[in-house]
């Protein structure tokens, strides 16, 4: 993804923008009445796909792929290794941008009622290091493209078969 951080003819200095987390009650806030920007990183590890269940909302006990806001004040690919060493201590050594997409859940991790809604970065990306989920993700799935059959491609969420489909057709 081509990023232009410049104004005025100047370089932005990015690191005037980094943020550190909002308190809880104010990003309930923002997420129940903004579109949120993330990234979803599908990982390439040991010559397999690594999926994920997530252990909270949106898409919780479903596979899916590493990912989540982007960080602000850093590159978006930046920001999607570490998302991937966040959340599975491996480090990237290769990463794509493949598409954007959007997403639109009923559920919220906050329950507000409002539901999720979110732009997405979509990344393929190579991985080595000892694979370690964090507590918010189990049951990685290494799944090799013999084994992306039409079953349990049609098991998958609308959007991670979109994801999955862009993805196989990295070497």
């Amino acid at each position: 993804m081509k990023e232009f951080p410049f104004e005025s003819n100047k370089k932005v200095k990015l690191e005037k923008l980094e943020a550190g987390f909002l308190p809880k009650e104010i990003y309930q806030q923002a997420h129940e009445n903004l579109v949120q920007f993330c990234h979803d990183i599908l990982v390439e590890y040991k010559g397999k796909f690594l999926l994920v269940k997530r252990s909270n909302f949106p898409a919780k006990d479903v596979w899916w792929s590493l990912g989540g806001r982007v960080k602000r004040g850093i590159s978006t690919e930046a920001s999607a290794k570490l998302k991937v060493k966040e959340e599975c201590h491996l480090e990237v050594t290769k990463i794509i941008f493949v598409d954007f997409a959007r997403t639109y859940f009923q559920t919220d991790p906050f329950g507000h009622g409002k539901g999720t809604d979110t732009v997405n970065a979509l990344y393929f990306a190579r991985a080595v290091g000892t694979l370690k989920l964090d507590n918010l993700h189990s049951s990685p799935l290494l799944l090799g493209k013999e084994d992306y059959s039409p079953s349990f491609r049609s098991a998958l969420h609308p959007y991670m078969q979109h994801f999955m489909d862009l993805c196989m057709e990295y070497p």
